[in-house]
């Protein structure tokens, strides 16, 4: 039997692209071995549908903190949806933005 510390960081990391995003950067409280890698994740989703009312401002937070330590060095896809106008500032987008054209994004959607 085969132990998934055991796994290859790139079958980890294939595994890690079927979660969402949220759920994804979260593993890295796993081991230490789990820690950075999600941050070589080619598609990132920030879907503020999948978290409740009353997390809009930790929705961005989170974007906040997380997307900027993301180093795989070209990013296939960036989603950003949200339904709350709290999200929808100019210079926070903008800032999001900048990281990922930093990241030479392929893809870039974002939906309001």
């Amino acid at each position: 039997m085969v132990r998934i510390s055991e796994l290859s960081d790139d079958l980890l990391l294939k595994i890690l692209t079927f979660l969402p995003t949220n759920v994804a950067v979260s593993t890295s409280l796993l081991s230490k071995q789990w820690q950075f890698l999600w941050t070589w994740l080619p598609k990132l989703e920030y879907n503020e549908y999948d978290t409740s009312a009353s997390s809009a401002l930790s929705c961005r937070d989170f974007i906040d903190k997380n997307l900027p330590l993301h180093r795989a060095p070209v990013i296939e896809s960036l989603l950003l949806r949200f339904r709350r106008s709290s999200l929808r500032k100019p210079e926070t987008i903008k800032r999001w933005v900048g990281v990922a054209v930093s990241r030479f994004v392929r893809e870039l959607s974002i939906w309001m």
